[in-house]
């Protein structure tokens, strides 16, 4: 898998031969020094999440979750995560679920109906639920496709922040 395309929630993972307090320091000083989108920094402890401020996010405005850790071999392992922010995530699935629920009620309700010889009216909830899963992949298709430029802002920020190209070399390692 090429990733040096920005795909559907690119993860890519390298390692560094900087230590996990330096990438922090490295990331924080690039937020506070050398930030033109003003991009803000969530720091718990060896996982970084990097976002644009909130006046300027939309629903689909990327965030990038950073994960690193030493490992015995003096280096350490740095994994990125570039998607919505979690509360978009708990959105879609919660749609998909209620679309879901919608379609097997339908089923088991239009069947019920039918077999005792009723108007089989629940069958109606099958062509919505359909229209409603229909939706929910094309808005998650356009989101996608307007979050592009700002997933590689975040790309970049981190490039110029640990002095190497992410994708590069995590495709480098893996090969």
């Amino acid at each position: 898998m090429a990733m040096s395309v920005l795909e559907f929630r690119p993860r890519f993972r390298f390692e560094s031969p900087l230590k996990p307090e330096e990438v922090a320091r490295r990331i924080q000083q690039r937020v506070k020094e050398q930030n033109p989108h003003e991009l803000w920094v969530k720091n718990a402890h060896y996982h970084l999440t990097l976002s644009f401020p909130s006046k300027s996010t939309e629903a689909w405005t990327p965030q990038m979750d950073i994960n690193f850790e030493d490992q015995p071999n003096g280096l350490t392992i740095v994994r990125c995560l570039i998607g919505p922010s979690p509360g978009i995530w708990m959105l879609f699935a919660a749609g998909y679920l209620v679309l879901t629920l919608l379609g097997l009620t339908g089923i088991t309700l239009g069947l019920s109906q039918w077999t005792v010889g009723d108007a089989a009216w629940g069958f109606w909830a099958l062509p919505v639920a359909a229209i409603g899963v229909v939706v929910m992949i094309v808005l998650a298709r356009t989101g996608h496709q307007r979050a592009h430029d700002e997933m590689r802002v975040l790309k970049r920020f981190v490039d110029d922040a640990l002095g190497c190209d992410c994708f590069k070399l995590a495709e480098a390692q893996a090969a």
